[in-house]
């Protein structure tokens, strides 16, 4: 028997071989991202339409792959269903899943049957956290690259465990929050927005041209922006999976839902998507997103923003990242207030914070502007910054405007 792959939505496909049925990454509780993410098409009942799967894959943290709120439902309903998890060297998601009460088993490599499963990690630092999936069966191979960049060490060991492969699942497009959330909308931000549209092929170009499998299918990284951020959702520079057919004609773009399939005998896909999504139902459909509520306007819906000592919190919070952050050059990041800013330096060998009430001048800076009862929850640790930074909740402004990967994480130290 080969191995089959049902899509489902976004990274959530179903892996079956005649030994095990096993699902990859549900998502389908709307508002990830602490309310900023949705799903369209919307798919009903998705328990349901599923069914009983054996395994359940999480690859990574992210919430548009680890969904506890539809894990739990699931296994209200499937009880016997295991969840596994890669062998992470810090495994922030098992501990997650450990405060969430969410069963799971961390594992490397396991075999059912003819069926033989290798859960490997991508830690190009300690904040990417990401893994891939190799499934064989009876000769037949299917690799998930979720959401992997590029790591030469985590392919080398794919190709030496699946040297021949069928399908690979390939990541085509980029969530996040670039492009636009670091632009004014005009010229520059749509220029943004092709730019990393493009990049995001190359990527995907880069791992099928890495892993030679016989077909590939596009696949994870599809949500819609909701609440004010909806306005957002065309400068996202994320495309839709139909555009891959254009350059790469192994592509095999499944019709969304759950009744689409592929095998890795025939290569036949039973259903395919061959137009990009309706521009006016989409324009309709995010339109209809515009008046839900984030995470935080609700939970802190009550909050007096003008009592909370902010210049006291950040200040604290401030300290603890200066400890953890070991980063050496000047870069300073600026928090908008009320009327004032509060600017620090991230360099842990010249620290310094303080309040300034004109519009700051150094740099290089990052310039965030974001709500204020989100601030007060992300410095109290109601919420995550990377969470934040993922889901479009603030704004930024760079000076010059470069990007740092050593000081884009620096925020996620930054709470009490």
């Amino acid at each position: 028997m080969s191995v089959k792959i049902t899509y489902i939505y976004s990274a959530c496909v179903l892996l079956e071989t005649q030994d095990v049925k096993i699902l990859c990454d549900p998502w389908f509780s709307d508002g990830a991202y602490d309310g900023s993410w949705y799903h369209y098409p919307r798919m009903e009942n998705p328990v349901e339409t599923i069914g009983r799967a054996d395994l359940i894959y999480i690859s990574h943290i992210h919430p548009d792959h680890y969904d506890p709120k539809f894990l739990k439902l699931y296994l209200k309903k499937y009880p016997e269903t295991k969840i596994i998890v890669a062998p992470f060297e810090k495994n922030m998601l098992a501990k997650r899943m450990g405060i969430d009460q969410i069963p799971h088993e961390i594992v490397s490599e396991s075999s059912i049957g003819g069926t033989r499963l290798s859960l490997i990690p991508n830690e190009r630092a300690w904040f990417d956290v990401d893994s891939a999936l190799v499934l064989q069966h009876n000769g037949h191979s299917v690799v998930n690259m979720n959401d992997n960049f590029f790591n030469e060490s985590q392919i080398n060991r794919i190709n030496e465990i699946a040297p021949s492969i069928q399908i690979a699942l390939l990541p085509y497009a980029g969530a996040g929050p670039y492009p636009h959330t670091y632009y004014d909308i005009g010229p520059t931000l749509i220029e943004k927005a092709s730019l990393k549209r493009q990049q995001f092929f190359d990527r995907y170009l880069q791992l099928r041209d890495a892993l030679e499998p016989e077909a590939t299918i596009p696949f994870a990284g599809k949500y819609y922006l909701g609440g004010h951020l909806h306005n957002l959702n065309p400068y996202r520079g994320v495309s839709d999976a139909v555009e891959v057919s254009g350059f790469d004609s192994t592509a095999m773009i499944l019709q969304d839902g759950g009744n689409a399939w592929v095998d890795t005998k025939s290569l036949q896909p039973s259903a395919v998507r061959s137009d990009p999504y309706d521009v006016k139902e989409l324009e309709a459909f995010t339109l209809g997103l515009s008046e839900k509520p984030m995470h935080y306007e609700v939970f802190f819906n009550d909050l007096d923003v003008l009592s909370i000592p902010f210049s006291e919190m950040l200040s604290t919070a401030y300290k603890n990242a200066v400890k953890k952050f070991t980063y050496q050059e000047d870069y300073w990041f600026c928090l908008k207030l009320q009327e004032e800013w509060f600017v620090m330096n991230c360099n842990a060998e010249n620290p310094a914070c303080r309040i300034e009430e004109k519009s700051p001048q150094m740099a290089p800076r990052s310039e965030i502007y974001i709500d204020l009862k989100y601030l007060y929850g992300l410095l109290t640790g109601t919420y995550h910054w990377s969470n934040a930074e993922v889901g479009s909740q603030f704004m930024t402004r760079r000076y010059p405007d470069v990007f740092n990967e050593e000081v884009q994480n620096y925020l996620n130290f930054l709470h009490l």
